[in-house]
C-alpha cells in the first residue's frame, strides 16, 4: 500500500515538473525577439500570382515590422488570416520557430478558366468556384472562355452554391454552366491538354476549339456532359484517325448516339 502511495506520488510530481518546465519555456520563448520574418510561397503549381515579397510588404504595412518586435507582441492568428484573405491566397499557415523565426506557408488559388466577358472584363474561375480578378503580373494558362457572356467579376460569388438573386441567377448562371464544363476538361488528361478555348453562343450555349484549331465542336449545354466527352472521343479514335483530323471544320454532338459533321 505504501509503495502504491510513493508510486503515485512519484508520478504527481513528474507531471508537475514536465508542467513548470513547459511554464518556463513558453515565458522564455515570449520574451524571444522576433528575428526574421520568412514566407514561402507554393510555386508548384505553375502560377505566379503572388510572390513572397509582395506579402512581406502587405504584412509590415499592416502589421509595422516583424524583426526586433517580441513574440509575445505579435498576434500570429491576426497576420494568418490577414494573408489567408489575400486575393490570390487559398490559404496561410503562419507560426514561430524557438531561435525566433516567424515562418507563413502560403498556398494560392489555383485558376481553372480566364473569363472575357462582352465588356472586356477579364478575371478567373478558380478550382474551389470562387472568382478572381485578373493579374497584371501574371497570365494563367488555363482555357480561355469568350462570347456572350454578361456576368461581370464579383469577390463574392461561390458557384457551388445556388445564387439566390433573379438577376444575378440570369447573368452568372452560365458562369456555373463554365465551371461545371473546365471543370469536367481539367480532370481528364486528354481533354485538358487538346481544348483551350470555349465560346458561349448567344443561345448560351458552347463551341470548343482545339489547340490545334481544326474545327469547331459544338457542344450545346452541360446536359449529358459525360456522354459528349465520351462520344467525342470514340469519334476521335475510331472516326478521325481513319479520315484525317482535317476532314470536317465542324463536329456537332448535342444530338444523341451521333456526332453531326460539317466539311
Amino acid at each position: 500500500m505504501v509503495k502504491r502511495l510513493f508510486k503515485a506520488l512519484y508520478y504527481i510530481i513528474v507531471i508537475a515538473i514536465i508542467f513548470v518546465l513547459l511554464g518556463l519555456a513558453i515565458d522564455s520563448n515570449k520574451s524571444v525577439v522576433c528575428n526574421y520574418f520568412d514566407v514561402n510561397v507554393d510555386h508548384s503549381c505553375g502560377n505566379f500570382f503572388i510572390d513572397a515579397g509582395r506579402i512581406e510588404v502587405e504584412v509590415y504595412k499592416s502589421f509595422d515590422t516583424l524583426p526586433g518586435k517580441k513574440l509575445k507582441n505579435i498576434s500570429l492568428g491576426k497576420i494568418e488570416n490577414f494573408i489567408s484573405g489575400m486575393t490570390y491566397v487559398k490559404s496561410a499557415e503562419v507560426y514561430r520557430t524557438i531561435d525566433g523565426q516567424i515562418k507563413a506557408e502560403v498556398k494560392q488559388r489555383k485558376p481553372l478558366a480566364r473569363i472575357i466577358n462582352n465588356s472586356g472584363q477579364s478575371f478567373y474561375i478558380d478550382k474551389d468556384g470562387k472568382l478572381m480578378p485578373a493579374s497584371n503580373d501574371f497570365t494563367a494558362r488555363v482555357i480561355i472562355v469568350t462570347g456572350d457572356i454578361n456576368a461581370k467579376y464579383t469577390p463574392v460569388i461561390d458557384l457551388n452554391e445556388p445564387l439566390i438573386d433573379e438577376f444575378n441567377d440570369k447573368d452568372n448562371n452560365i458562369l456555373k454552366e463554365i465551371y461545371e464544363l473546365t471543370s469536367y476538361i481539367h480532370g481528364n488528361k486528354l481533354l485538358s491538354s487538346f481544348i483551350d478555348q470555349a465560346y458561349v453562343t448567344s443561345n448560351n450555349e458552347f463551341e470548343l476549339i482545339p489547340k490545334n484549331g481544326i474545327h469547331v465542336i459544338e457542344f450545346g449545354n452541360t446536359d449529358r456532359m459525360e456522354q459528349k466527352f465520351h462520344k467525342l472521343m470514340v469519334f476521335y479514335k475510331h472516326g478521325l484517325t481513319k479520315l484525317g483530323w482535317n476532314k470536317y471544320s465542324r463536329l456537332n454532338l448535342k444530338y444523341k448516339n451521333q456526332v453531326v459533321c460539317v466539311n
